[in-house]
């Protein structure tokens, strides 16, 4: 952690020792003038800027935190002819000097949320601090959630989960600090009351592109779901006025052309910016696609043919070869466009509504109300929709088939397979072709045990040789 704090120290100082040129009227996302550091509004406003900016790190929003979560599972399958990237994560082959290094990224966010915290008090009082504060709050609280989920275990994921090792809450701006890491239970509480603090003081609206009260509380039904706090969850989620997508809607969430159901995503300039998320499934040439994953056939087999998602998650599509393959669309780019930049969805109203349906479904007698919220999605995804009126596990099954579907590609599947305490199977047989044939996973990469210690990955070795005293996660060897 040191390691990444030095290299984190030394951007920023970078940041605020760069000089604009007169002719530019617009910092960039993350810069800061040295001359006025956070004395103005202005000031605050160009750093939460960096902020959100932070977000759209590589090993961050910006890919493998929307790819990874899927490349681990059995929802997608490598497909040999592409560039085999994420392969020794597909194959669970992840060790501390093979790791996912999102440390860096998050605690990025989480210092430039720190910066603009211990300088809060050069604002006057009122309602544009508070918000500010709030914006800030909640980075921090979503950026340690994110490293919780990814390198320590989650709260449902068995009987000792909130005894293991959580990730360092950091709240200080000392570069040089070293701290160890508590409680998974620790960690949670601070998430939690981060956002409980940040809901108090953050707008109403700022937009789709930046948190807003509806964003603190739809993370906040997603926290307490995690931490096994089902009641809290269910009032977090009815705090949410954000309705699902409607169905007519839906397919233009997904090129940027609506917003409809979406409560906060990361904005980002396709020529200035130009985050191309989609490249981490498949490239575009000549009309022609270059696949790195493809959806597996048996999740392709799960969409039903009045679903709106298939046609919107999912297109066959032909490499310079003919091989067909069911390619993952839904980060393929904007409207028009191939080139995989489109805005990573933070959080979706339909998520909430999941969160909802199964923390109900995990209180006994509350079935209805479990179906309802589950309703609710799937009323906007199937046309001629007749609700199947599940209770008991059938209805936790279905809540459960809905949330794969639903949220495929959006950085879930790792994370709910792992709060669910369950392993991961894979086909021994589907191949990555569109029709279930061609080269299917290697029987060495076919079931991943619900105990395996590789759920929580590794912490990175660059980390652990400048901070040798910082716990590694058990059972890992270099």
């Amino acid at each position: 952690m040191k390691n990444i704090l030095k290299i984190l120290f030394f951007a920023i100082s970078l940041i605020l020792i760069q000089s604009c040129d007169a002719e530019l009227n617009q910092l960039p996302n993350d810069s800061i003038s040295p001359s006025t550091y956070y004395k103005t509004a202005a000031d605050f406003e160009a750093a939460t800027r960096g902020v959100y900016s932070g977000f759209l790190a590589a090993t961050y929003y910006g890919g493998s935190l929307l790819s990874r979560p899927d490349i681990m599972t059995d929802n997608v399958i490598l497909a040999p002819t592409g560039r085999r990237s994420n392969q020794a994560f597909h194959e669970w082959r992840h060790t501390p000097n093979l790791a996912w290094n999102m440390m860096s990224s998050a605690y990025i966010v989480t210092n430039r949320a720190n910066l603009i915290l211990a300088n809060l008090d050069n604002l006057p009082d009122g309602a544009e601090k508070n918000n500010f504060e709030g914006e800030a709050r909640t980075a921090r609280a979503l950026a340690l959630f994110d490293l919780l989920k990814v390198y320590s275990k989650i709260p449902t994921q068995s009987s000792n989960a909130n005894q293991a090792l959580g990730m360092p809450i950091i709240t200080e701006v000392d570069p040089a600090i070293r701290k160890l890491r508590p409680t998974v239970s620790e960690s949670y509480a601070f998430v939690i009351s981060e956002l409980e603090a940040a809901k108090s003081l953050i707008n109403t609206s700022n937009g789709v592109g930046r948190f807003n009260k509806n964003a603190v509380n739809a993370l906040l039904s997603r926290a307490y779901l995690y931490a096994g706090q089902y009641p809290q969850a269910i009032a977090a989620a009815n705090d949410v006025t954000a309705t699902v997508a409607e169905r007519a809607n839906f397919p233009q969430v997904w090129v940027d052309s609506s917003v409809d159901g979406v409560i906060m995503k990361i904005n980002q300039d396709r020529v200035l910016d130009g985050i191309s998320i989609g490249t981490e499934w498949s490239q575009s040439i000549n009309n022609t696609i270059v696949p790195e994953y493809v959806m597996s056939f048996e999740l392709f087999n799960m969409y039903q043919s009045n679903d709106i998602r298939k046609t919107s998650y999912i297109k066959t599509l032909a490499d310079s070869d003919n091989n067909l393959y069911n390619a993952i669309i839904k980060m393929y780019g904007e409207a028009g466009q191939v080139n995989g930049v489109v805005d990573p969805k933070i959080i979706r109203a339909a998520e909430v509504y999941l969160n909802k349906a199964e923390a109900y479904a995990m209180i006994p007698g509350n079935d209805a109300l479990a179906l309802a919220a589950l309703d609710e999605v799937r009323s906007k995804r199937y046309s001629g929709f007749t609700t199947g009126g599940e209770t008991g596990t059938a209805l936790l099954d279905a809540i459960k088939k809905e949330r794969r579907l639903e949220l495929f590609a959006e950085g879930h599947r790792w994370f709910d397979i792992k709060r669910w305490g369950q392993g991961i199977s894979r086909s021994a047989t589907d191949g990555d072709f569109s029709d279930g044939t061609g080269s299917p996973v290697p029987s060495a990469y076919l079931t991943l045990s619900a105990t395996s210690h590789l759920f929580e990955l590794p912490i990175p070795q660059d980390e652990i040789n400048v901070y040798p005293e910082f716990q590694q996660n058990p059972d890992y060897t270099n």
